[in-house]
């Protein structure tokens, strides 16, 4: 027995490798938002927009996070069948097939490719997170689901950094332009590895599917992926007594479909705090602002290259604060950061939407400052915490629906954040995001329920008895 397990009845390591794994998919979800960024420009030349680039841009920028939302739908419903781990290997290859078909160098083929990209990507949103809550113990939890948003962040930069090497004129002249075809291609390259991992190394699904499946002897083999033998049977136990007590109430908490889009047989505040966390996390402007932040950069007032080099600033600011998190989000709470995000996500964006209107003469530092800022707010709270505390609420039902809401408000956010910052301005757009930034403040201080140091199951049980 090794000295860690003299420690803990677990093996943080196997955690670790186990978890980042299942992450990877977060990985390619923020790739597929970052590498969209500075490319727009060289797409609208490439392939001959002209005058369309504005809906364009909004299309080919929106169609992802749609698909998305209609893979997420029933996503969560699959993998109760036939588990998490085969989907995701699923959508391994469904990123395959959408990233060969988006570097086919057409409009029309471009387009169905993202779509299909989103489909894989609405599996990862929605199965990653509950694919790590039940894997990795409980007093693992908070550190193994802010992987989801390190993973995602490190997407979107390495989405950001791989634009720098496009030309910044003469795109169609130039042959570095067609470096956009290995941008969206890298994926596969992950999508690959992801899928030989689970295929060859992680070949059990999460103990809780297999116990929902009835199979405890699978489950306690689950288990002891990461337990030592003797935990792993504790652990079992646990979970057995939990299940039968639900099992033998007057309520097995197993809600539909209909029920949890209705809110109906106590499910009104599960669904409720579903739906706020990801409309908030949407339309706080975070999506807007890292799907365009280049176009944003240069009508601040910098150049094509410098508003690709702020951009991948931005995505380095997003990531930094994933990676440390996790150590306080078990200590401090998921509420508590959440509040304190919120806060400054507003005051940066008030100060930024200053600079973007009346105060626009102003050196084009004092806004990137800002939107620096608000960045490292959002990857301190909202961001990462999104994930991981809807991870911890809700079922693989309620997962799919959410996570379909949510890429539908993705969807909104880009599809119109073009065309209103055409029409309104960029100040006023990103006021319309404070005031949602303050909403979000005032709804976790009296709405949300803390989930520090709870099991999934007691999180629920706690759900039912407040849901009214």
């Amino acid at each position: 027995m090794s000295s860690e397990n003299l420690v803990t009845p677990y093996n943080s390591k196997k955690v670790w490798k186990m978890c980042l794994t299942a992450s990877l998919g977060s990985f390619m979800l923020g790739y597929n938002i970052g590498v969209i960024n500075s490319t727009l420009d060289v797409l609208a030349t490439i392939f001959d927009w002209k005058d369309d680039k504005y809906i364009l841009d909004a299309v080919m920028t929106g169609i992802m996070p749609l698909g998305a939302m209609f893979s997420a739908i029933f996503a969560g419903s699959v993998s109760s069948r036939i588990g998490r781990r085969k989907i995701l290997m699923v959508s391994n290859l469904i990123t395959l097939l959408g990233a060969v078909v988006t570097i086919i160098p057409f409009t029309i083929t471009f387009g169905i490719g993202r779509f299909i990209s989103g489909l894989s990507v609405g599996i990862y949103a929605t199965l990653v997170p509950l694919y790590i809550n039940e894997t990795a113990p409980t007093e693992m939890s908070g550190k193994m689901g802010t992987l989801v948003q390190i993973q995602a962040t490190s997407g979107i930069s390495m989405g950001y950094a791989s634009a720098l090497i496009l030309p910044t004129r003469n795109y169609k002249s130039d042959p570095l332009t067609y470096w956009w075809m290995a941008m969206f291609g890298f994926q596969i390259c992950i999508a690959l590895f992801q899928f030989l991992v689970f295929k060859c190394g992680q070949k059990l699904e999460t103990p809780t599917w297999y116990l929902n499946k009835s199979s405890s002897e699978s489950a306690l083999e689950s288990l002891k992926q990461v337990y030592t033998e003797e935990s792993a049977w504790e652990k079992l136990q646990k979970m057995r007594s939990s299940k039968d007590s639900e099992l033998n109430s007057s309520y097995e908490y197993n809600p539909s479909y209909s029920d949890l889009l209705l809110c109906k047989q106590n499910t009104n505040r599960l669904m409720r705090l579903g739906y706020a966390v990801y409309f908030l996390q949407q339309f706080s402007g975070i999506n807007a602002i890292l799907t365009f932040s280049t176009s944003i950069f240069g009508h601040l007032g910098g150049g094509t290259f410098m508003s690709r080099v702020y951009t991948l600033v931005s995505g380095v600011v997003l990531m930094l604060p994933s990676l440390f998190v996790s150590s306080f989000v078990d200590q401090l709470g998921r509420r508590a950061l959440l509040i304190a995000g919120c806060v400054g996500m507003s005051v940066c964006l008030l100060f930024t939407g200053f600079f973007a209107g009346p105060l626009e003469d102003w050196n084009i530092l004092f806004p990137v400052l800002f939107i620096l800022l608000y960045i490292l707010f959002y990857g301190t709270s909202i961001g990462p915490i999104c994930w991981l505390y809807s991870g911890e609420i809700l079922t693989p039902r309620a997962m799919s629906i959410c996570v379909a809401f949510s890429r539908l408000f993705f969807t909104t956010v880009v599809f119109t954040f073009p065309l209103l910052k055409e029409l309104l301005g960029l100040s006023i757009v990103l006021w319309v995001y404070t005031g949602i930034c303050f909403l979000a403040l005032v709804y976790f201080s009296v709405d949300m329920i803390e989930t520090k140091g709870l099991s999934k199951q007691e999180i629920q049980k706690l759900l039912r008895k407040k849901g009214k």
